[in-house]
């Protein structure tokens, strides 16, 4: 996040211009410095001395969360969010992987953090660290209310070696914190402001959660070139095309559900007419041809698709009109980054042949608090030399003109054989069944069925009530075109749950469908 160098540049030269909105609350930048150099001194009071200085947070955007992270960046105290949607013991993981001295929280999150406690949080690092309710009484030293009420003054930062950390999202288990020690922001900031001309006039709105860390990466952007940041409800679409019209948004990244939502909900109908909106990025997953034509419908030619990771940062990025010629594909590499197609053993493969896919950037990760990265040196032949490359979890395919396609994951339900096809068709029956006219959405879930064994789980969302019959056909026939070898039971379902950063509930998912699995299933 900002820090507060950063934000009194921008209030001296625009006091009285609004940097954050939150619902009916509205920061100029002059009150926005205000708060951040309260905080800032009221925090730095509090930091008990000992280990090194680190924060984590559990809880949902509010523009006083904008504040902590803010004086938390004064401080050069590295800030984490924690998902507020993992289980006690992934949180329990994260907390020890972090060891924070400092933990903010509100009030609908802090039974998370005491059931991660008696998961095991409590009896090591994290269990002891300084407790900030930022919906506390003023009456409380350890409120956000205390803090803000502290007289500002300068304070020197931390002394202790900067890193930064985030955490993956843990879909296939544990979330592990990625760690870096140099920062990346200045060069990234450089290079998207150069191509998209971002500055002080374009209004961000976040739609994603500030634990998510490509939430705190945007909406640096666009208060670092002294812009406006607005808050929006997750899932909400109805606020969102709201705000969209009334704050003159001119930027936002919506994860692809929640996109999906606010595309056919009927407030968005006229947003194309909005003329300040420009930059709609979205990624994490394969964007159906529905919703991309939907989009530049409701929206205009402004979405653009990404794909990036944890571990490496931003890496490709697709255009509007790319996306309508290729929409399987992910883009090409950005500026500062390579992306590379290898084999089993590290080695180029040609273009068209699927391998896994590495990265080198200048926003790559030094190493996990937990497991071993694989990092690989690599000469694409693009006359940069020999780099440093990550092998990521991902599978894919490069085209002749450098555009990447990915095909499979190493992790999660279905896992990435080199040797076998089975695994990159269940990743691949997704993307099909996605560009199916008749299917608003669906996931693909491998199980072991009782008396079955080896199946698949085919939940899908009809695009309307009438052509949910036609939907079911034409799932199965996609199934046993691209997945012969196991059954498929498809279900149809009028929605599929989502995580606020866009990942699906795989587990709510299933336990939804599977009595109505279980009901056909013949008893051996």
């Amino acid at each position: 996040m900002l820090k507060l160098v950063d934000i009194r540049r921008h209030a001296a030269d625009r006091p009285a211009h609004t940097a954050v909105v939150d619902g009916p609350a509205r920061l100029t930048w002059r009150q926005f410095e205000d708060q951040v150099s309260r905080v800032t001194a009221g925090l730095h009071a509090l930091l008990p001395p000992g280990r090194p200085a680190r924060a984590a947070f559990a809880a949902g955007n509010s523009w006083q969360l904008v504040v902590v992270m803010a004086a938390c960046s004064t401080l050069g105290i590295p800030c984490v969010g924690l998902d507020f949607t993992a289980t006690p013991e992934a949180t329990a993981r994260a907390l020890e992987q972090l060891r924070p001295t400092v933990l903010f929280s509100t009030a609908p999150h802090r039974a998370l953090l005491t059931a991660a406690a008696g998961a095991g949080a409590g009896a090591g690092p994290g269990g002891d660290a300084l407790a900030v309710h930022l919906d506390g009484p003023a009456a409380s030293a350890r409120s956000y209310a205390a803090l803000a009420a502290t007289e500002p003054r300068d304070v020197d930062p931390v002394e202790q070696p900067f890193a930064m950390y985030c955490f993956t999202s843990g879909t296939s288990g544990t979330p592990r914190m990625v760690i870096r020690h140099t920062s990346f922001e200045a060069r990234r900031l450089a290079l998207l402001v150069e191509r998209f001309a971002f500055g002080r006039d374009d209004v961000h709105l976040l739609t994603v959660p500030l634990h998510h860390s490509s939430g705190p990466g945007w909406a640096r952007v666009f208060l670092a070139v002294g812009g406006r940041l607005v808050l929006c409800p997750p899932g909400d679409p109805e606020q969102m095309a709201r705000l969209i019209r009334t704050e003159g948004v001119s930027t936002t990244l919506v994860v692809p559900p929640d996109l999906a939502s606010l595309v056919s909900h009927p407030d968005s109908a006229d947003l194309a007419a909005c003329p300040r909106l420009r930059f709609v990025l979205s990624g994490g997953r394969h964007l159906n041809r529905w919703l991309i034509d939907t989009a530049w419908k409701r929206l205009g030619p402004v979405l653009h698709l990404y794909y990036g990771t944890t571990e490496t940062g931003l890496n490709t990025l697709i255009t509007p009109d790319d996306l309508h010629t290729a929409p399987s594909r992910a883009g090409r590499a950005m500026e500062g980054s390579a992306v590379a197609v290898v084999d089993a053993r590290g080695r180029l493969v040609a273009p068209g042949v699927r391998g896994r896919v590495a990265v080198a950037s200048f926003q790559l990760m030094d190493d996990y608090a937990m497991g071993v990265p694989v990092f690989l040196d690599l000469d694409t032949g693009d006359g940069e030399g020999i780099r440093r490359f990550l092998l990521t979890g991902d599978s894919g395919v490069l085209d002749e003109e450098g555009r990447l396609e990915l095909t499979g994951r190493t992790d999660g339900v279905s896992k990435v054989d080199g040797t076998a096809p089975l695994d990159v068709n269940v990743f691949g029956l997704e993307y099909d069944l996605m560009d199916l006219d008749c299917v608003r959405d669906t996931a693909v879930l491998r199980v072991d069925l009782p008396g079955v064994g080896d199946a698949l789980i085919v939940p899908f969302v009809p695009v309307s009530p009438e052509r949910g019959a036609e939907g079911e056909s034409a799932v199965r026939a996609a199934c046993a075109s691209r997945v012969p070898c196991l059954p498929a039971h498809v279900v149809r379902v009028a929605s599929i749950p989502y995580s606020p950063t866009g990942k699906a509930r795989a587990g709510e998912l299933l336990a939804r469908v599977l009595p109505r699995v279980l009901a056909r299933v013949p008893v051996a």
